[in-house]
């Protein structure tokens, strides 16, 4: 079966110099990034396959000139395109370009309710109110805007401040990340367990209310909570080579973004093949062959642990979540 949702790192390039980004993204486009009849093709045999979504990522997604000949030819297709950015390239032309091209939603990534917080993650003085201007923009001109926010030790403290500011900007989802160590994450520290364990609550309390669209990603133990609390839980926690999979700008396939193990190359093999016969993602859909407590875990198939966090951690994605407070006592 085709995963439902594909992200396609479209050029590793970006305008920023983001702390924690997972693609440790530079300044210059590499010559070697699929081109537009290559990502014509790519869009042609996802769509073939089955594949229901399709996220246009980077690095910075709007370096790319023809980005929004992508979108329309993925729209064309009947493939729900959608985009990624970090919100500084935004302006009335872009947002009015963004519309015209079939984007379905725009996922904006704000990372400090403060200025000085998103700012210092983002490597710019500036970048917060970038941000926030374009998605103002976005909204105005009747694009959906999707809020993506980091969390690691240097804003956990401002989570419960997200929900409101959210709203305030007229975003109609909020998408939380918990930091997997790679790319240039690998540096920054991480939230503790606790710290992670109390953001998860806390989450759960904005995602009950329901008055935005709430979805924790690369945090699985959220949907044992979920569960655990008689929430109907209907996705599993992490997705890594089962709902999603991710393609490079040079077109290598991952289990995720943050998942950084290449299974092959498009250009050398149909995205078809690799999905379907790559051995680690064989490995990774049969949860018997998961080791330590999430092997024995009796949620394992709606949380499964995080696959990237654990082979980021200790070299192998079978291995056990390290941030899962289960494991470490927290909870029994």
């Amino acid at each position: 079966m085709a995963p439902f949702i594909v992200a396609w790192e479209v050029t590793k390039s970006c305008n920023l110099s983001c702390i924690h980004c997972r693609a440790s993204a530079t300044d210059a486009r590499d010559p070697k990034e699929l081109t537009t009849e290559e990502g014509f093709r790519l869009l042609d045999a996802l769509k073939s396959f089955g594949v229901k979504m399709v996220i246009l990522t980077g690095g910075e997604a709007l370096v790319r000139r023809d980005v929004f000949d992508l979108a329309r030819y993925g729209t064309s297709l009947g493939l729900r395109m959608t985009l990624a950015t970090n919100g500084s390239l935004v302006t009335k032309e872009v947002a009015e370009k963004i519309k015209q091209s079939g984007i379905v939603r725009v996922s904006v990534s704000l990372d400090g309710t403060t200025s000085e917080v998103h700012d210092e993650f983002r490597g710019l003085k500036g970048a917060f109110d970038l941000a926030t201007e374009g998605i103002r923009t976005l909204i105005d001109s009747g694009v959906p805007v999707q809020i993506n926010t980091t969390v690691a030790a240097m804003n956990v403290d401002q989570m419960k401040d997200f929900p409101a500011m959210i709203r305030d900007l007229g975003a109609i989802a909020w998408h939380v990340f918990f930091l997997v160590p790679t790319g240039r994450g690998a540096q920054l520290e991480a939230a503790t367990v606790q710290e992670y364990r109390d953001m998860l609550e806390e989450f759960y309390l904005v995602y009950k209310e329901a008055r935005i669209e709430c979805k924790a990603t690369c945090a699985p133990q959220f949907y044992r909570l979920l569960a655990e609390k008689g929430g109907d839980v209907k996705t599993k926690g992490c997705l890594a080579g089962t709902g999603f999979a991710f393609i490079s700008s040079l077109g290598e396939v991952q289990p995720c973004g943050f998942f950084q193990v290449s299974l092959g190359n498009i250009r050398e093999k149909a995205f078809k093949e690799i999905w379907e016969e790559s051995p680690v993602l064989r490995s990774l859909r049969d949860t018997k062959q998961l080791q330590g407590p999430c092997k024995s875990c009796e949620y394992t198939n709606v949380c499964g642990g995080c696959r990237a966090r654990a082979y980021e951690v200790y070299g192998d994605g079978l291995k056990f979540d390290p941030a899962c407070w289960y494991y470490h006592g927290q909870k029994r």
